[in-house]
């Protein structure tokens, strides 16, 4: 008994130090979750407007905070890799940027490809003796997508006060393509210095539809060399996974000891340098 109320003191000042370490920890947890939720919701919501997509981007907060915690412990308790799980980790971290990136260059090869037509109807309209402005308007009834949805942005900023000048720098900026940055630099070098805007744009239509027919000829001559890159990328794994479940045993060193991980480690390693390097050669810029 003795020994129990000698104690107690100690037990007090330890659960008492305890106690503070934890609300200092949750509450500085708290001030870097905030933080860290105001620059994601407000950088997520940005690249989704300029994608037209229109969610909520503290749901998607949430559910790829959920998606980064509960799929590698349900990994881990399944199939019991650590392995495994520091993968899925570090996928699931990655995932999202590539997913946005993939998304972007979806849009914008997808009005690359209808701009040089898009640049003739607008051409076609002013030399009918349309302004630039309703030629625009015009060519945005007559289309869908995303090409329609970006002029249409410019068009409604230029109603809202906007000059056109910088309602073009906006439609450079948002579109972030060579091409666009072509129709743009050329609209403005019109309105400047003069000339003939409706001919300039036929050629420079001419021009991108060139250019597009050339990038997807080298395209299809190095696909075959893309595809070796990716089935010599890919096949390593492809045999360690039908290893693990045919003779789980044989692998079972390569997951679980250090030398294993190591192999592991400089297989990644080789695999990623062959990758680029074989990126590097089946890739021509034009």
């Amino acid at each position: 008994m003795t020994n129990t109320f000698a104690m107690l003191p100690i037990m007090l000042l330890v659960l008492f130090a305890t106690t503070a370490i934890i609300w200092v920890l949750v509450n500085r947890g708290m001030v870097y979750w905030g933080r860290f939720e105001t620059v994601f919701t407000r950088n997520t919501g940005d690249v989704l407007q300029s994608l037209f997509v229109f969610t909520d981007a503290r749901m998607i907060l949430y559910a790829y905070v959920a998606a980064v915690v509960l799929i590698p412990i349900a990994l881990l308790i399944i199939l019991g890799s650590i392995f495994l799980f520091c993968l899925s980790v570090v996928i699931l971290v990655f995932l999202p940027r590539k997913v946005i990136q993939f998304l972007q260059n979806r849009r914008n090869r997808e009005i690359t490809e209808v701009l040089p037509d898009v640049l003739d109807q607008i051409s076609g309209s002013m030399l009918a003796g349309s302004t630039f402005v309703n030629a625009v308007q015009t060519m945005s009834d007559e289309n869908s997508g995303a090409i329609k949805q970006e002029f249409s942005l410019m068009l409604r900023e230029v109603r809202m006060g906007t000059s056109l000048e910088d309602a073009l720098d906006n439609l450079a900026e948002r579109v972030k393509s060579e091409d666009m940055d072509m129709v743009v630099s050329a609209a403005m070098i019109a309105r400047e210095v003069g000339g003939n805007l409706a001919e300039t744009l036929s050629r420079l239509s001419v021009s991108l539809r060139r250019k597009n027919e050339m990038e997807k000829k080298i395209k299809s001559l190095t696909a075959q060399g893309v595809m070796q890159g990716w089935v010599v990328s890919l096949l390593p794994f492809a045999i360690l996974g039908a290893l693990v479940f045919i003779e789980p045993e044989a692998v079972e060193k390569l997951f679980s000891s250090i030398l294993g991980w190591a192999f592991l480690f400089v297989i990644i390693v080789l695999e990623l340098i062959g990758g680029l390097f074989i990126r590097k050669i089946v890739r021509i810029d034009v």
